[in-house]
């Protein structure tokens, strides 16, 4: 079957289409999406998110047309919902992938530490807020990236994990070699295995990052609990 050009929540991408250009839908009712037509990765989208690509006027030589070229590549760069830039990855910028954004604390390092994650797929949100009992900050990190993981059910969709820690993303990516804590490290990454897409995300500590925010108070949290009790 033929797949046709069409907009998907603002981005331009291909959908599965009949002879007569209708969607193609499958057995729950969803259509059929990739970025590129030879790229083999498919999502399954709403067709009521899939629009016609409405037909673009020929931009005046000289005038709006540099201008009108800028906007639509600045619309489709995008940003992600809290604000964070989303760059060139398409499935995150289109809402097709799972955002964890995780955080852990420990007061005293090591100390009563906690873990906050916040786990987003489109209109769903989960939290979890927990206690570690005594440990260092890295291990409540780390922790805090396992947890999200073992939290996603559907490992065959985009997975973004965000995190402040430059510690936690470096030893799980290969970029810094881990003197400590190498066991969860490599539980983590076994873990990591078992995703389709997969990536490890920066994102910069109290900056207002709003999930990110919300995932360090519910890791602050769990250690302040721990207190009263």
């Amino acid at each position: 079957m033929p797949w046709v050009r069409r907009r998907y929540r603002g981005n331009k991408a291909w959908t599965e289409a009949g002879d007569d250009g209708s969607l193609v839908l499958d057995e729950r009712g969803l259509a059929r999406l990739r970025y590129k037509p030879e790229d083999t990765r498919t999502y399954s989208v709403r067709p009521s998110e899939v629009h016609a690509i409405e037909e673009e006027a020929e931009p005046r030589a000289g005038s709006e047309g540099a201008a009108g070229e800028r906007g639509e590549a600045e619309a489709e760069a995008g940003e992600a919902a809290d604000g964070e830039p989303a760059g060139d990855d398409i499935p995150a910028l289109a809402g097709l992938a799972i955002h964890a954004y995780t955080d852990g604390a420990s007061s005293g390092n090591p100390g009563p530490a906690g873990i906050g994650v916040v786990l987003i797929f489109r209109e769903h949100k989960r939290e979890v807020s927990r206690y570690l009992g005594e440990t260092t900050n890295n291990v409540a990190e780390l922790t805090a990236v396992l947890e999200a993981l073992r939290l996603v059910k559907r490992r065959d969709l985009p997975v973004r994990v965000h995190a402040d820690s430059s510690y936690a993303i470096g030893v799980l990516d290969g970029s810094m070699r881990p003197k400590a804590n190498r066991d969860l490290v490599e539980e983590i990454q076994r873990e990591m295995r078992d995703f389709r897409d997969l990536k490890l995300v920066k994102v910069s500590g109290h900056a207002g990052v709003e999930w990110n925010e919300r995932a360090d108070r519910l890791a602050t949290d769990a250690v302040k609990k721990h207190r009263k009790r």
